[in-house]
C-alpha cells in the first residue's frame, strides 16, 4: 500500500505542476480580455486554485482530507464552468484526472483505516 500512496503522490505532483503552468498562463495578466468573464468568474479561478493548493498540501499528511479537497475542487470547477464561465468546458475535462486522483486518495485512506 505504501507504493500505491507514493504513486498517488507522484501523479498528484505532476498534476499540480501542470495546473500551476496553466494557472499562470490563464489567470495572471496579461490574460485574454476577449473572454469577457465576470468578476465572480475571475475570482473563482483564484479560489479554486487556493482550494487545490490546500488539498495538495494535505496530500503529505492526511490522504483522506486531501481526497476530499481534490474531489470537491473538481465539483467546484464543474459547477463554476457550468454556471459562470463562458468557455469553461475544457477545464472540466482537464481537471477530471485530479478528481480521479482525489477518489483514489479517499479509497486509499479507507483501505488504510481497515488495516488498522
Amino acid at each position: 500500500m505504501k507504493t500505491f500512496r507514493n504513486i498517488l503522490r507522484i501523479l498528484t505532483t505532476l498534476a499540480a505542476i501542470l495546473y500551476i503552468v496553466v494557472f499562470v498562463d490563464e489567470a495572471l495578466p496579461p490574460y485574454s480580455t476577449d473572454m469577457r468573464e465576470s468578476n465572480f468568474g475571475i475570482a473563482m479561478v483564484f479560489v479554486l486554485f487556493i482550494w487545490f493548493l490546500i488539498g495538495y498540501n494535505y496530500l503529505w499528511w492526511n490522504e483522506k482530507i486531501a481526497g476530499i479537497f481534490l474531489t470537491t475542487w473538481w465539483i467546484g470547477l464543474f459547477l463554476t464552468a457550468w454556471l459562470v464561465w463562458l468557455y469553461g468546458n475544457v477545464t472540466v475535462v482537464l481537471g477530471f484526472p485530479i478528481f480521479i486522483l482525489g477518489l483514489l486518495l479517499l479509497l486509499y485512506a479507507r483501505k488504510m483505516k481497515s488495516y488498522h
